[in-house]
């Protein structure tokens, strides 16, 4: 299980894999609704929201303004990867700024068409097989291995694979409830891909603050430890990811994402060296990346009226690209 990951990091590669591997969806069948419940429900969030207050700055809204005297401004966007409804329809408000901006960026540009999806998909496929050693060795040997291939075998992955696919792609591929994967196979739009398509509508450059490759690595440096522990207690817990999803959507649509990193902190039926492997996992696919994301966005910003659309949990938090920007001498509001 990983809680914010799915909101935050390197995950629009593996969604990729998803829809491009997947079977296609039945002509005229609806889309279906994901459940699961809300986390946060009966939380008091308190003490973990005070504990994780560096990362919890800026953590309302999903629209932000960037201004400085004598240049356009321009927009900082938190989206997620999700096709959930709700989701997208803030996607298509956020994309009335974008369709009127000078340059949009993406984490990965886009919009991208099946032939693009499926190019991103080999490549990811490609990075995750090992066809000579048993990747569960040593991590998941023994009855830990066992369980882990019968929760894979339960989401599809069948054992003589899930023993030549890197823990690291293991890991991050069952987070996503299997109602979002048969969303994505139906070729139902990301939060991401709703903004890439309205600045090409609009004929209006779209661009990458990352490649594929880069995206690729982050995911890559997940030492197999800690994604053997991130597979263990997708094990112990089956179904929280679903939860886990519904929560984070929830968080989302009221615009407050960030908050779902006190949820992890304060969720009673995580172990203390669970808490710890997500806190890693997810602070080795944020902080770099922010720090990368800020350098290549900022000379769209200083041209003046650049929209700027990242991952939601990369927006907050003094490591944030809302900090980032207020650091090089921007004025940066929340429009909503």
């Amino acid at each position: 299980m990983s809680l914010p990951r799915r909101a935050a990091a390197a995950a629009l590669l593996v969604a990729f894999a998803f829809a491009a591997a997947g079977p296609a969806a039945a002509d005229g069948a609806p889309p279906p609704a994901c459940g699961g419940r809300d986390l946060a429900a009966g939380l008091d969030l308190t003490a973990a929201m005070a504990a994780r207050a560096d990362e919890l700055t800026d953590a309302q809204g999903l629209l932000w303004r960037v201004e400085r005297d004598g240049v356009a401004p321009s927009y900082l966007f938190g989206a997620i990867h999700s096709t959930d409804d709700g989701a997208a329809a803030i996607a298509r408000k956020a994309a009335e700024f974008a369709a009127k901006a000078k340059v949009v960026a993406t984490e990965l540009g886009g919009p991208f068409d099946p032939v693009d999806r499926g190019a991103l998909a080999a490549k990811l496929f490609a990075a995750a097989i090992d066809r000579d050693d048993d990747t569960f060795l040593p991590d998941l040997a023994g009855q830990a291995g066992a369980r882990v291939e019968a929760y894979l075998g339960a989401h599809g992955v069948p054992k003589a694979l899930a023993h030549h696919l890197k823990l690291w792609f293991l890991a991050a591929s069952v987070e996503a409830p299997a109602c979002e994967q048969a969303r994505e196979q139906a070729n139902l739009p990301e939060v991401d891909e709703i903004v890439a398509e309205a600045g090409a509508g609009a004929n209006i450059p779209v661009v990458g603050l990352e490649t594929a490759d880069e995206q690729l690595a982050a995911l890559e440096a997940a030492p197999p430890a800690l994604s053997a522990q991130l597979l263990e207690t997708s094990t112990r817990l089956a179904g929280l990811d679903d939860d886990a999803y519904a929560t984070m959507v929830r968080l989302y649509r009221d615009g407050r994402p960030a908050e779902m990193i006190a949820v992890v902190d304060a969720l009673p039926m995580l172990t203390a060296e669970e808490r710890a492997a997500e806190r890693r996992f997810d602070d080795m696919l944020l902080v770099g990346r922010n720090q990368t994301m800020a350098e290549r966005a900022a000379p769209l910003v200083a041209e003046g009226g650049a929209f700027i659309a990242v991952g939601a949990l990369h927006l907050p938090g003094k490591s944030g690209l809302i900090a980032r920007f207020r650091a090089m001498g921007y004025r940066v509001v929340n429009v909503w």
